[in-house]
């Protein structure tokens, strides 16, 4: 059974298989989500935010910026004046 144990402290939680797997999908999907959103979002750093959220994502420091990188509003460049 997978049981839920965090830092050597039994919260008396059994979570089964399902459980445990479903437990495994969601914090894939949370740890991931700035990538996520980049990529359905098509922005063109959306490599650059994936590369960062893998690489630094663990931190928490990491997965803010590349949460900001995937969430800022895309800049539009400025019309040459004529």
């Amino acid at each position: 059974m997978f049981g839920f144990d965090m830092f050597g402290f039994d919260f008396g939680i059994e979570l089964g298989s399902i459980g445990g797997l479903t437990l495994a999908l969601l914090t894939v999907v949370l740890y991931l989500l700035p990538s996520l959103i980049a990529f359905n979002r098509g922005i063109e750093l959306r490599w650059v935010v994936l590369v960062l959220n893998v690489a630094l994502g663990a931190s928490l420091i990491g997965w803010l910026v590349a949460l900001y990188l995937a969430t800022r509003k895309p800049q539009i460049p400025l019309a040459p004046s004529a």
